[in-house]
């Protein structure tokens, strides 16, 4: 009986590691079963999300090339640029939509609007960095945000000249120097503080919100990109700009009227607002001139697959540096002065808000800069500003402030109450 219970037992064992393998088997092939799901699922998850950044790039890519597209036609019109850009985003969008949905994205592209800056342009090749008057010593933008500062250089012309200098100045100036490279040959040398570096110009093409140099990375140019002061309100000079033959363009994020006021109240200072000739054309043919552009605009962006949900709207402002544009700007400033003075003015801000913050409206003399009367406003975008008892046949500085609390701009006029000579 012994041997028959020993021999139960054996079996007993013998039956419960047989289960037991199973079971550990079992486990083991449902393990396998969902690490496999889930490697699945992860690669799927992954094809996805590189099929919408690929998307998301084309995107960008398209509106940013149909801003740039509206930008260089030949327009004094911004509602014409408006519309082109449109008219291109019209074709553009559904071609993108369609051709995602063949690689099994879902894809919803809704354009938010756009904002309003001032395309500043030279394209005259027998002139150098001059303004209107041929003046190589000379204020080319004041308290503004740049992107898309490219310029053209005959570089035949570096080779025979003198350096021409390019001052960026956000409270610290840095420089770029287009000059003769002791050779036979020229370069662009970039004065920072603490550095100063150099790269070859051959082709003469600069960008210097790309960081480039004939199309080639430039360390120097990089810097300023990548860092201050070109990522921030930034004032850009020129001096000995007649040295060089050269045509360029840039945009900047200020409207026409904020733009125009500030650089010639700096280029001339005494003399009535608007100066004869003032720093800027209006047209092309009558270089260097100054036309509303489309600083940066914003694309919804929502694209899905069966694992995938994403949505992200985008803010497209092709070679802006650093963070988006965010001051506030005047973008009517018009003043008709007597011995009561009316100012029709109006102010927008770049994300579109109603609420620009405060507006202020001052008046003062001209020759020693007592306050004569000022008007301050709370949220106010569109207000026309009266000053009445203004002393007769004297010179006044009219200036307008606006500021959301981060940043200020500010425009000045120089004005007679008995009208200015020509």
């Amino acid at each position: 009986m012994a041997d028959v219970r020993r021999h139960d037992r054996a079996q007993l064992l013998l039956v419960g590691a047989l289960a037991l393998a199973v079971i550990l088997l079992s486990l083991s092939m449902l393990l396998n079963s969902v690490i496999f799901t889930e490697n699945l699922a992860t690669r799927q998850t992954h094809a996805d999300a590189e099929k919408v950044s690929s998307l998301e790039s084309a995107v960008v890519e398209g509106v940013g090339g149909a801003i740039e597209h509206a930008n260089r036609r030949d327009t004094t019109s911004f509602a014409d640029r408006n519309d082109t850009y449109y008219d291109v985003t019209n074709a553009l969008i559904p071609t993108l939509a369609n051709y995602s949905a063949t690689d099994g994205v879902a894809a919803g592209i809704e354009r938010d609007g756009v904002y309003q800056g001032t395309r500043i342009v030279d394209a005259n090749r027998s002139t150098g960095l001059t303004n209107r008057a041929n003046e190589s010593d000379w204020t080319m933008v004041n308290d503004s945000r740049v992107r898309a500062f490219r310029l053209q250089v005959n570089v035949s012309s570096v080779e025979s000249g003198d350096e021409v200098h390019i001052q960026l100045d956000n409270g610290t100036t840095h420089e770029v120097i287009v000059e003769p490279d002791g050779g036979g040959g020229a370069h662009v040398r970039i004065e920072r503080p603490g550095d100063t570096s150099t790269c070859a110009l051959e082709a003469g093409q600069i960008d210097v919100t790309a960081g480039s140099v004939d199309g080639e990375y430039c360390r120097g140019l990089a810097d300023l990109s990548t860092d201050a002061p070109l990522d921030e309100p930034v004032n850009v000079s020129v001096t000995n700009g007649d040295q060089i033959r050269a045509t360029y363009s840039l945009v900047v994020d200020r409207h026409q009227t904020g733009l125009r006021t500030a650089v010639d109240a700096d280029n001339y200072p005494g003399s009535c607002s608007p100066p004869s000739p003032p720093t800027y054309g209006t047209a092309s043919g009558d270089d260097p001139y100054t036309t509303p552009a489309i600083y940066a605009a914003t694309t919804y962006l929502d694209a899905g697959t069966t694992d995938l949900d994403y949505q992200r709207t985008l803010r497209l402002a092709p070679d802006e540096v650093g963070p988006a544009a965010t001051g506030p700007t005047f973008t009517t400033f018009n003043v008709t002065a007597g011995e009561t003075s009316t100012i029709d003015w109006k102010v927008a801000d770049p994300d579109g808000s109603s609420d620009v913050g405060t507006v202020n409206i001052s008046m003062a003399y001209a020759s020693n800069g007592t306050g004569i009367a000022d008007q301050t406003y709370n949220g106010d975008t569109d207000q026309t500003t009266t000053f009445t008892g203004v002393p007769n046949d004297t010179a006044v500085y009219v200036n307008g402030s606006v500021s959301d609390g981060a940043s200020l701009r500010q425009v000045t006029e120089r004005h007679d109450t008995g009208g200015c000579s020509p």
